[in-house]
C-alpha cells in the first residue's frame, strides 16, 4: 500500500470568475465495506489562483488545500485527513504535496485506482474486512514526462493498527479481543505510469510485523498493472503482477480474493472466489473481456450487450507448505499454486433503470482437481450477478498517482 491515490470528481461550491475556488468531493460521499459497514465521508478541496478567474493572483504557482472527514456507522470511529499542494508553472506539471492522515487502508491490497463512488462495479473493496488503521504523513512529487508518462515518488511515515485476526474482523476494543498496538512503518515508493492504461511501482520499506510483532522488517514491493482496451474491438484487458520479499507482514502482502457471496457483478476480479480466500507474495493475475459494441435491440428501457470473460490466476507464497498453506502474521494463509481459471458470461444494460444499466452475469470456477482449495460443493463452483453500472459515467478511472484537479491546467504565468 503505497497511499498514492486518485482524485476526485467535483462539484463547485464558488463563483465560476472567483479568484479562488472551493470543491465538493463527490467521489467518496458514500462508501461500504465489511468493516465500517456504511461510511459517509465530506471532503472540500481549495485552490488558488482559479484558472477561470477574471483577475488571478499567483504566488509560486498554483495552491491546493484539501480536508475530509468520514464516519463508519459499525466501528463508530471519525477519520480524517488533510493535504496541501504546490502546481508549479512552466513544463512538466510538476505537482508537490504534503499530507496528514488518520484513516483505515485494506490491508494486503492490490489496488491501483482509489475508491470511485461514480463507478461502483469497479470497487471490489465492498466485501474487504481486514482493514489497518494507519496513521501518518506522506509527501509526494510528480512530474510529467513526454508521450504521456508521468513519473512520480511518495516518502511515506506512518504508524499501523491491524484490525482483524485470523477469527475476523475486530471491532471494539475489549478485553477479550484487544487492539494491538501501532507498529512504525516507513517507506519510499516510484512510480511510473503511461496514461490511463499502464503502471509501474517500486516500494522499499522498513516495518514490523502486524499482529505478532517480530522486530523491523526490511522490504521490496514491485507491482504492476495494465487496464485497458487493446484495440477497437469491443475487448478490454486487465492484468497484473506483483513480488514482495519474504517476511513482509501481511498488509504489504498481495490479496487475490474475490467477490464470491455477492448479487453484485464487480469488474477485474473473480466472482466465485469468496473474501479473504487467497494471498500470495508473487503472482500474475490476467483479466480478459469482450462485450459486443453492438447491442442486440436498443430502446428507452433497454440495449442488451453480451460479453464474455476469462479471468485466471496464480500465486505462491514463500515458505508455503505442501498444500500452498503459510502460517504468518496471526493468519493462516493460502496460495493458488495450482492456478484457478474462470470463465464468465452474461448481458449488460439489458434493463434500463433510472441511472443505471442492469443486466446479469454468470461465471463458474476451474481449477486442478488436486488442489486443496477445490471446492468440495459443485455448486459452489457458480456464481450469479446482477451487472450495474451509471449510465452518466462510462469512463475507467485513470490510474494517475497524484492528485489532480477537476480541470484542465495551463501554464500560469
Amino acid at each position: 500500500m503505497s497511499g498514492l491515490t486518485l482524485s476526485a470528481q467535483n462539484i463547485r461550491l464558488t463563483p465560476y470568475r472567483a479568484a479562488s475556488a472551493l470543491y465538493l468531493n463527490l467521489d467518496h460521499l458514500y462508501s461500504y465495506n465489511q468493516y465500517e459497514h456504511s461510511r459517509i465521508e465530506a471532503g472540500f478541496t481549495w485552490v488558488t489562483p482559479n484558472e477561470t478567474a477574471e483577475k488571478p493572483r499567483v504566488f509560486i504557482g498554483q495552491w491546493s488545500l484539501g480536508a475530509y472527514a468520514a464516519f463508519g456507522f459499525k466501528d463508530k470511529e471519525l477519520k480524517y485527513g488533510g493535504s496541501v499542494q504546490l502546481r508549479l508553472p512552466g513544463p512538466g506539471d510538476v505537482k508537490i504535496r504534503l499530507r496528514g492522515f488518520n484513516d483505515l487502508q485494506m490491508a494486503a491490497s492490490r489496488r491501483m485506482n482509489d475508491y470511485n463512488f461514480l463507478l461502483p462495479q469497479l470497487n471490489a473493496t465492498f466485501l474487504a474486512s481486514r482493514f489497518v488503521s494507519v496513521r501518518g504523513a506522506q509527501l509526494e512529487t510528480s512530474v510529467s514526462l513526454r508521450r504521456n508518462w508521468t513519473f512520480s515518488a511518495a516518502a511515506l511515515l506512518a504508524w499501523e493498527q491491524y484490525r482483524f485476526n485470523n477469527a475476523g474482523s475486530l471491532y471494539l476494543r475489549s478485553t477479550f479481543a484487544p487492539f494491538p498496538t501501532f507498529l512504525p512503518h516507513t517507506n519510499l515508493t516510484l512510480r511510473l505510469d503511461h496514461g490511463r492504461d499502464f503502471a509501474i511501482e517500486a516500494t522499499a520499506g522498513i516495518t514490523k510485523g502486524g499482529s505478532v510483532p517480530s522486530g523491523n522488517i526490511p522490504y521490496l514491493r514491485m507491482l504492476a498493472q495494465y487496464d485497458g482496451d487493446p484495440g477497437d474491438f469491443g475487448l478490454h484487458l486487465f492484468a497484473q503482477t506483483g513480488f514482495i520479499t519474504p517476511d513482509a507482514p501481511y498488509s504489504r502482502m498481495f490479496d487475490l480474493s474475490g467477490t464470491g457471496r455477492t448479487i453484485y457483478f464487480f469488474r477485474n476480479t473473480f466472482l466465485t472466489v469468496r473474501p479473504n480466500t487467497f494471498t500470495s507474495n508473487f503472482f500474475a493475475h490476467f483479466c480478459l473481456n469482450y462485450t459486443s459494441p453492438l447491442p442486440l435491440w436498443q430502446s428507452s428501457w433497454s440495449r442488451p450487450q453480451p460479453f464474455l470473460q476469462v479471468n485466471a490466476m496464480w500465486g505462491r507464497l514463500f515458505g508455503q507448505d505442501y498444500q500452498g498453506k503459510l502460517f504468518h502474521d496471526g493468519l493462516e494463509l493460502q496460495s493458488p499454486y495450482m492456478g484457478l481459471f474462470e470463465p464468465a458470461t452474461g448481458f449488460d444494460g439489458l434493463l434500463r433503470w433510472g441511472l443505471f444499466d442492469l443486466g446479469f452475469a454468470v461465471a463458474y470456477q476451474l481449477c486442478p482437481f488436486k488442489a486443496p482449495y477445490l471446492n468440495e460443493t459443485p455448486t459452489d463452483n457458480f456464481a450469479f450477478a446482477i451487472v450495474a453500472s451509471l449510465i452518466f459515467d462510462k469512463t475507467p478511472p485513470r490510474i494517475s498517482p497524484t492528485s489532480e484537479q477537476p480541470y484542465t491546467i495551463v501554464p500560469i504565468k
